[in-house]
């Protein structure tokens, strides 16, 4: 090689005997990164035996047949470390002092689920096929909770409604899944109503503040705000029934005390479409169920409900008092009563949808018998009442019937044509009736087969609307009174394009003829009534009436308890999947391989940097040491002596300039290695005033400019 030409060593060459100091650091601090993890590791993967594993791995229960003679004990012992070697277990020893009962568990170490099924496919072929082995049975992990429903809050015993105590199946029947730590827990109720007073002992520990506002106030607080008849304590008294904290010796005990509550404030204030449809969805991403047991006058002759927008216990009284009533009821305590339960329903079954929760409540409700119920059973099987409904709700059926429950199909529907009439309604006895036929060819397209809810849309003209009966009747011959007379509305307006509808029909087939019959049962001295239109809309599913037969006899067969456990679950449908309340537990083989990674990520990171630094300062080093020393950490050392730091290097050496290379190649214009430099010269050139051999537009901006600045000094 010419002289003047060094050769600069590769990368791969500088890892040789002896290295410069940052070298050394760079290898140090990759060490350092690269050990710590794998010492880790080690550390982890002591730790998981046998009994650091717990009752997460595989295990069996295994009965041996006895063993006679002397040494059986011995003898014993040497077939079920046989039998578990055997089945690719490890004999854990006996389980306590049980005469020949082994727990086999699984070998240490983390599988995976295949490797985990195959694992137990083979024990159980092993174990089942054995002839010494009498019984076996897999372990599973089980929850046990102290058995008690005893609460010292002073209004508990009168809470009959929980517990009835003098009528028994007078009550919802809430106690059982209490005992099965089934409390709404990891579920938020919002009751949307006058506010709520969140600061007192039953509701504060529960309040959940982000699912809250005040819609009337325009802040996150619902608080009520007291009135001179000191009357805004209905929404406290409804939160208060779903999840009032129990064991706090106050008031009562909440139906899902597990459960957060959360209020939204509406009523204290004017009230328009738009912020009721505003209320009825805020903070719908925190909360899961909304509480609204309230509505348009209950008068007997108001006819109002939700607009177009819409159609998306416990007291408080000033600090006088005790702060617990005992006179909240009718559907202001119903609709509350519902919330907490369906709260139940969630917990164990987190992904039901809103018509999940209605069907579960049809298959689950039963019969209330009193002297004014006229139940009829549909063709689906399901029982109603105009006074009750489906029944009471049970919470032991709605949360069992949850807790297996898989999601309905897809909403379908059909909606007839509107069909003109402009019939004159008869009086008393006689009635006008109108028929509609729904074909199998008009529910093709949805594939409507089962009914849901009927609905129909009247325009009807009368002098008295409240004298107006309205009844449909279904395919099946079902009746459904959806429109009663009401002694006090004497409203000349009639009904304008007003909605009714049922549920009577629940389950039954919706293909066939329906039958709209109305009947004037006022004053025959008035004026006539004239139906103008009707229109007739559907909604159901695919569903069959054998599916439905199908999941009555799943439902019946889960009501004895035996899947209300935490061992049981069902995956949720595809888009419906709800994160787990507890956060995942990593394994100690995740743990290692997240850390190796993260520590290879640091160091290509670093090297990454490390050559785009030297790269655009086109700097090389040599880091191999010649004749055993390296002399540039001797100078670089003698520099640090001496309190003086290498800030630059010359572009070229003016004592050997004439021995540079003159091949035909550019002139670098970067800083040179030291080992490319005169060996006795690490300062700046003196010589000012000699003229650089190479020509300027070579050199970079900044080494031009030093240049130029060598030149005139």
């Amino acid at each position: 090689m010419p002289k003047g030409r060094q050769k600069v060593q590769p990368w791969s060459a500088a890892l040789e005997p002896s290295l410069s100091l940052p070298a050394c650091l760079w290898l140090a601090v990759t060490g350092f990164f690269l050990l710590v993890p794998l010492v880790m590791a080690l550390e982890l993967t002591e730790t998981v035996g046998p009994e650091a594993q717990g009752p997460r791995g595989l295990s069996w229960a295994v009965l041996l047949d006895r063993m006679e003679g002397e040494g059986k004990e011995e003898s014993e012992e040497q077939q079920a470390n046989a039998l578990a070697q055997a089945a690719g277990l490890l004999n854990a020893g006996r389980i306590g002092e049980l005469q020949g009962h082994y727990l086999f568990i699984q070998p240490p170490g983390h599988i995976g689920v295949q490797q985990e099924e195959a694992a137990r496919q083979q024990a159980e072929a092993v174990l089942s096929g054995h002839e010494a082995v009498r019984w076996h049975s897999e372990q599973r992990l089980l929850k046990r909770a102290k058995r008690s429903v005893l609460f010292n809050d002073p209004k508990y015993p009168q809470q009959w409604h929980l517990n009835n105590r003098r009528i028994r199946g007078r009550d919802i029947n809430v106690t059982g899944v209490w005992e099965r730590n089934v409390t709404g827990r990891g579920v938020t109720v919002v009751v949307v109503d006058d506010g709520v007073e969140h600061t007192i002992r039953d509701i504060e520990p529960n309040y959940s503040p982000e699912g809250s506002y005040d819609l009337n106030s325009n802040d996150p607080d619902p608080m009520p705000h007291p009135d001179m008849e000191n009357g805004n304590h209905h929404g406290t008294r409804c939160a208060g029934e779903i999840a009032a904290v129990p064991n706090n010796s106050f008031c009562a005990v909440g139906v899902a005390y597990g459960s957060r509550i959360a209020g939204i404030r509406v009523l204290d204030g004017p009230l328009t479409d738009s912020l009721e449809a505003v209320a009825f969805n805020k903070h719908y991403q925190i909360n899961d169920i909304y509480s609204c047991s309230w509505g348009p006058d209950d008068d007997g002759k108001t006819v109002d409900g939700p607009h177009q927008l819409g159609k998306v216990t416990t007291d408080w009284d000033l600090q006088k008092g005790t702060g617990c009533t005992e006179g909240h009821t009718g559907t202001s305590a119903a609709a509350p009563l519902a919330a907490g339960m369906i709260a139940l329903m969630l917990q164990v079954r987190p992904c039901l949808t809103w018509r999940d929760v209605q069907h579960i409540i049809v298959f689950t409700a039963t019969q209330y018998e009193d002297r004014r119920a006229d139940w009829d059973t549909n063709e689906a099987g399901f029982s109603h009442s105009h006074q009750h409904g489906f029944g009471l709700l049970n919470a032991w059926r709605l949360v069992n019937a949850a807790k297996i429950w898989t999601s309905v199909p897809y909403l379908a529907s059909y909606i007839s044509p509107i069909l003109k009439e402009n019939k004159r309604i008869p009086v008393s006895t006689h009635s006008l009736e109108v028929l509609w036929n729904v074909s199998k060819s008009d529910l093709e397209m949805s594939g409507l087969m089962t009914l849901e809810h009927v609905a129909v849309t009247v325009s009807i003209t009368h002098p008295r609307r409240g004298s107006l009966e309205l009844k449909l009747f279904c395919p099946s011959g079902m009746m459904s009174l959806i429109g009663a007379p009401r002694t006090l509305d004497k409203d000349p307006n009639g009904f304008n394009d007003w909605t009714f509808s049922t549920v009577r029909c629940w389950g039954e087939r919706a293909q066939g003829t329906y039958k709209l019959v109305i009947r004037d049962v006022g004053d025959e001295l008035l004026q006539a009534g004239v139906l103008q239109q009707w229109q007739l809309t559907l909604y159901g599913s695919v569903w069959s009436l054998a599916d439905i037969r199908e999941r009555q006899r799943q439902l019946e067969d889960a009501m004895s308890g035996k899947y209300l456990h935490d061992g049981f679950s069902l995956p949720c449908p595809p888009g419906l999947e709800i994160p787990e309340e507890e956060g995942y537990t990593m394994t100690p083989n995740t743990l290692k391989t997240l850390v190796l990674l993260g520590c290879f990520a640091v160091f290509w990171t670093i090297y990454y940097l490390l050559e785009v630094y030297l790269s655009q300062r086109d700097v090389t080093f040599d880091l191999t040491c010649r004749r055993g020393h390296c002399w540039w950490l001797q100078r670089s050392r003698k520099a640090m002596e001496e309190g003086t730091e290498l800030e630059s290097v010359p572009l070229y050496n003016s004592k050997d300039e004439a021995d540079m290379d003159t091949e035909d190649h550019p002139p670098s214009s970067g800083l040179r290695a030291p080992d490319l430099l005169g060996q006795s010269n690490w300062g700046l050139s003196q010589d000012c005033e000699r003229p650089p051999e190479f020509p300027h537009q070579n050199l970079q901006p900044d080494l031009l400019q030093r240049e130029q600045e060598q030149q005139t000094c």
